[in-house]
């Protein structure tokens, strides 16, 4: 009963908390009957612990008739710092945008290496806030942001987001290690003896992409689903198919005979579909040249539709 009635306040207050307040603004003068207001908002991260800016701009006009009201043009929002951003993406509808953000929250220690968080904003305020490693780190790494495997897209309708991150790597403990009996019960289990075994990843300007794997996360329940797809294979660069929230297409690269080499060479690579219901994945067509590759992905998605 304590528990529910818990869980309850904590909702009342997740949604009170989303509530921006007003900080600031100025109005400016764009012409004669033409008038730019711009409010600046501060609304509470509670996933960072810290407190969100953001601004929102108006254009108004006057209304001839009467000095006291005005007729309203075009608003603007999903203003941000640009310099602590690595990914976006606008939904097609035009009211959600997703933001992979890298920054500290005021729980991290100092010196503390800088975090990924994923921000969802409509066009009033900052709905959604997910921090990668604690939040998302059971089912997969750190996301990729390079030009090579790098994906990030919402869905048509804002309600779910496609990105490609590093496939979950367990937590490895030396053979010397004592275990005096500090870990937390329900934490994973590690592997012993793999802090040094050698990972291999894909070369040159892509050192830090290993194993990428494609990932679909459903922003109302705060789930996050690996799409399964062949183990000799890395994936990314993934789409939706136009106007579904359900099916997407996927590049694979093939790990055989080595990774190493992507940037400059052509690989051979492989086009997928995949149902996110089903999470079941299928080859669509085996590309070898990478030249071709994005008139494929164009046909193949027309085709879909």
């Amino acid at each position: 009963m304590m528990a529910a009635i818990q869980e309850k306040a904590r909702q009342l207050y997740r949604e009170i908390a989303q509530i921006p307040v007003a900080t600031g603004g100025r109005i400016f003068r764009s012409g004669d009957e033409l008038y730019e207001i711009e409010i600046k908002w501060s609304q509470k991260d509670l996933e960072r612990g810290n407190k969100v800016s953001f601004a929102k701009s108006y254009l108004v006009r006057r209304v001839p008739a009467g000095l006291k009201k005005l007729s309203l043009l075009s608003s603007n929002s999903f203003q941000h710092d640009a310099t602590s951003v690595l990914l976006e993406s606008y939904s097609t509808c035009g009211k959600f945008r997703a933001v992979l953000m890298k920054g500290k929250s005021s729980k991290m220690e100092s010196g503390a290496e800088p975090q990924q968080f994923i921000e969802i904003w409509d066009s009033n305020s900052l709905i959604k806030s997910f921090n990668v490693k604690e939040q998302l780190g059971k089912k997969h790494g750190k996301i990729n942001v390079d030009d090579q495997f790098s994906s990030f897209q919402l869905s048509s309708d804002g309600s779910k987001l496609l990105y490609v991150a590093e496939k979950k790597v367990p937590d490895s403990i030396s053979y010397f290690k004592k275990n005096n009996g500090d870990e937390d019960k329900g934490s994973e289990p590690k592997e012993m003896g793999t802090e040094y075994v050698y990972r291999q990843s894909w070369g040159e300007q892509l050192t830090t992409v290993i194993n990428p794997i494609i990932v679909v996360l459903d922003i109302k329940t705060e789930e996050c689903t690996v799409i399964d797809s062949p183990s000799n294979y890395s994936c990314g660069r993934a789409r939706w198919v136009p106007d579904s929230t359900k099916e997407l297409v996927y590049v694979g690269y093939n790990n055989e005979p080595l990774k190493l080499g992507l940037l400059y060479c052509n690989r051979k690579s492989t086009l997928f579909c995949a149902n996110v219901d089903t999470n079941v994945s299928s080859k669509i067509i085996i590309i070898n040249d990478m030249t071709h590759l994005h008139c494929h992905m164009t046909s193949i998605i027309l085709i879909i539709m």
